[in-house]
């Protein structure tokens, strides 16, 4: 990797969109390659068009006072429920993508193991997306081969929020990974409607958001350490052996994207999570944060490699570690350190390794 920059942007105060640009060296560069600058602008576009699908669906919800369609992908699990509104944003995302880019971009979003969607987009018209959106930022760029880039969707990181009504957990999540790295991503926030400002090079800003009552230091002392509510006994450990080893307290944040947004905006001290869905609940979040100076890695202190073609088995359950820009690498390397000293990670890290052989 050479000519790394940042550049960040918000794009309104819908919308956050995140480049973290490596120019990616090889021997196999094609005529046609795509620009970043353009490329972005679209995901940046489509994701917008995906706020405004889950919107209207919670518009719909709200008016007709009829319950929410929801189809639980596994029976027992609450956090695998799907709805109207993320088949909905990912027809508008993933429809928009691929009807722009053709067939030389690859794109994987989270539903798309579903044939009825699948069929649904060929009969479906796509208003051309935005491509100027960064001309200013970033102009001209060395042209990627597109078979280097996978373009990863969640149409609604959050789901389980969304049904239950915790609509201010809810994003929308479009990565760009290129070479098996995150490299871009745009984060849409539909809810609520007013979230905060930013502009190139300046720090990003939501305040206390989205639990507001993270504010009461006295029940909530900081530092704070975002996870999910998972009872999983790798979480447990994980959360008391945070809070042991550098005070504070535990925040509850709903959605992936949501968690590691937080430590990109220095809300919290670190986002801690054992398991993702797969890489579209990584990518973008994951651009944003190290553009702004963050850190990532996987919940044992390696490296992110869900992207990659030769990527573990069940990388997805090796989880992620984020801390925000200004906390000094070493406290990123104390904490992976901290929770890789946990016997319940030792033991879950041996579960994964044994059932990967």
């Amino acid at each position: 990797m050479s000519d790394t920059r940042n550049i960040i942007r918000m794009i309104n105060v819908k919308l956050l969109a995140t480049l973290w640009l490596s120019v990616v060296s090889t021997n196999t560069r094609q005529a046609s390659g795509l620009q970043i600058g353009p490329l972005l602008s679209t995901c940046v576009d489509a994701c917008q068009r995906g706020c405004h699908e889950i919107r209207t669906v919670q518009a719909s919800r709200i008016s007709s006072g009829s319950p929410l369609k929801v189809e639980l992908k596994e029976s027992q699990d609450p956090r695998s429920a799907l709805t109207e509104a993320d088949a909905a944003a990912q027809r508008a995302i993933v429809g928009a993508l691929r009807a722009e880019w053709g067939d030389e971009l690859r794109i994987v979003g989270e539903e798309d193991d579903d044939e009825e969607f699948k069929a649904s987009l060929a009969n479906m018209d796509f208003k051309p997306l935005r491509r100027d959106m960064f001309d200013d930022d970033i102009g001209e760029t060395m042209d990627i081969d597109p078979s280097e880039i996978i373009i990863y969707v969640d149409p609604l990181d959050g789901t389980r929020e969304f049904v239950e009504g915790r609509l201010a957990n809810c994003q929308v999540l479009v990565g760009v990974a290129i070479g098996g790295e995150s490299v871009a991503g745009a984060i849409g926030i539909p809810f609520p409607a007013d979230v905060g400002s930013g502009v190139v090079g300046e720090t990003l800003t939501r305040g206390p958001y989205p639990l507001e009552h993270n504010i009461d230091g006295v029940k909530y002392p900081r530092p704070h350490h975002a996870t999910g509510d998972s009872t999983d006994e790798v979480m447990v450990a994980c959360r008391k052996g945070a809070i042991h080893r550098f005070g504070g307290s535990n925040v509850i944040y709903g959605g992936a994207g949501n968690k590691i947004l937080a430590a990109a905006l220095g809300e919290v001290a670190c986002s801690i999570q054992h398991k993702v869905g797969g890489p579209w609940d990584l990518c973008a979040p994951e651009a944003i944060l190290k553009a702004m100076g963050g850190k990532i890695t996987d919940l044992f202190g390696e490296e992110i490699a869900i992207y990659k073609s030769d990527a573990p088995a069940r990388c997805n359950e090796r989880g992620y570690l984020a801390t925000p820009p200004g906390s000094e690498t070493l406290f990123h390397e104390k904490l992976a350190a901290n929770m890789l000293a946990l016997p319940e990670v030792q033991k879950y890290r041996d579960e994964l390794e044994n059932e990967s052989k």
